[in-house]
């Protein structure tokens, strides 16, 4: 237990040293004239620390975090009832995102639970801006609506390319593979092609259509290094790559920095920038995973009308699996098929909580009997409520577990 204790107390410590160490960053490039941070890396911090730690810990998170936000905030002198106002608005905002990611996702479908992070997070970081600007304009007596544009998207794009990162550098890789030499020099290549594209100035003879298109190398890179290696290589590549870039931007170097532009609105378009490339990571890394749980293990899916209880496989799962199951074309006869009446209870529980619209993002783990075979360890991973030619209907994704009947061994793999 103290082991435990000591682990945990060093997990709050590092979340808050590291949420200071960005904020620190994001208010050295903040805009002197406005004392509003143009980019706001600690957003993204938040919402990856609450994430990753058990909801029991998080009034433990959020009170470090807190502490942190008000040390910012003495070190750079702002007013200290002010910090004390504005970081709850914050912190409660990336709080909000990580309890609806956590709440309304589906378990095994990955894009919904990015749509969802893209949606909470875009609408956490509108409320929290407007209670700012209540709190602002109440103070100043007058209006200060110029502060929630630069409020709202600090946080809106702080949040989309500083989490990804640090979710894929910290989280569990179930990634099989090993980092190989290959992925290591393409984390340098990326280095190299960053510094090289963003250490100039652009100059009004360049050819404005070539230094944009030559802005889009390190993503095509960034691209190869998500496919190729495991999340941590690829998220340490993104991190080096927009560490280049918000440097180079601020030091009004790079193709972001035009003439016309202050460094805070140079730095602002390339936040637009490394969110569009977070984005675009996030999404390829939810397909490759979703692609390594199909070939790792045999899956299936099917929709049950729960009006008429009948049931309808997908054509086009696993083909040795689906025949097996073909016979069962209704209610009735899964749940005949399943042999424990205790996991018999549990599947219609299922079904029934799906059907009134509540989530059921857990997994669920029973044996199917069926005719002439052995029985088979399955699977559930998901259950959800969708809509058929405007009549409700359940899916739920099965999987075999490994070494079960269709599910050849690691042995026989080999």
């Amino acid at each position: 237990m103290n082991a435990e204790k000591l682990t945990l107390a060093c997990s709050l410590l590092a979340w808050g040293a590291l949420y200071y160490l960005l904020g620190w960053l994001s208010l050295f490039l903040d805009g002197p004239d406005i004392r509003t941070a143009f980019i706001w890396l600690p957003s993204g911090v938040a919402v990856a620390a609450f994430l990753l730690t058990a909801k029991k810990q998080w009034l433990a998170l959020g009170l470090v975090l807190f502490i942190a936000r008000l040390a910012l905030g003495i070190t750079f002198h702002h007013t200290f009832h002010v910090s004390l106002v504005l970081g709850t608005f914050s912190l409660l905002s990336h709080l909000g995102i990580a309890w609806s990611v956590r709440h309304f996702s589906r378990g095994y479908d990955r894009l919904h639970k990015i749509v969802n992070w893209i949606i909470a997070t875009v609408v956490f970081s509108t409320l929290s801006a407007l209670a700012g600007v209540v709190w602002l304009s109440y103070l100043a007596g007058t209006l200060q609506m110029a502060w929630f544009w630069l409020a709202w998207s600090a946080n809106v794009t702080g949040t989309l390319f500083v989490t990804p990162p640090l979710m894929g550098l910290l989280a569990l890789d179930k990634d099989p593979r090993r980092e190989s030499l290959g992925g290591v020099c393409l984390v340098f290549a990326i280095l190299l092609a960053t510094l090289f594209i963003f250490s100039e100035v652009p100059d009004r003879s360049d050819n404005i259509a070539l230094i944009y298109s030559l802005a889009c190398l390190p993503l095509i890179l960034l691209t190869a290094t998500t496919v190729v290696c495991g999340n941590r290589l690829a998220s340490l590549a993104f991190i080096l790559f927009s560490a280049v870039v918000i440097y180079a931007s601020w030091r009004e170097t790079g193709p972001f920095w035009l003439a016309r532009l202050t460094a805070e609105e140079s730095i602002l378009l390339a936040q637009c920038y490394l969110s569009a490339a977070a984005l675009l990571l996030v999404f390829i890394r939810a397909q490759k995973t979703h692609r390594q749980r199909d070939i790792q293990a045999r899956s299936i899916a099917y929709s049950l009308d729960p009006e008429t209880g009948r049931l309808a496989w997908d054509p086009h799962a696993d083909p040795t699996l689906a025949a097996a199951l073909a016979p069962v074309n209704s209610r009735e006869a899964l749940l005949s098929r399943i042999p424990d009446p205790e996991q018999q209870a549990q599947m219609a529980a299922r079904w029934q909580a799906t059907a009134k619209g509540q989530p059921v993002a857990e997994r669920f783990r029973f044996t199917l009997t069926l005719a002439g075979h052995p029985p088979v360890a399955i699977t559930e991973r998901n259950m959800l409520l969708m809509a058929d030619r405007d009549r409700p209907v359940i899916v739920a994704f099965w999987s075999e577990d490994k070494g079960s009947l269709f599910q050849p061994t690691p042995q026989e793999e080999g």
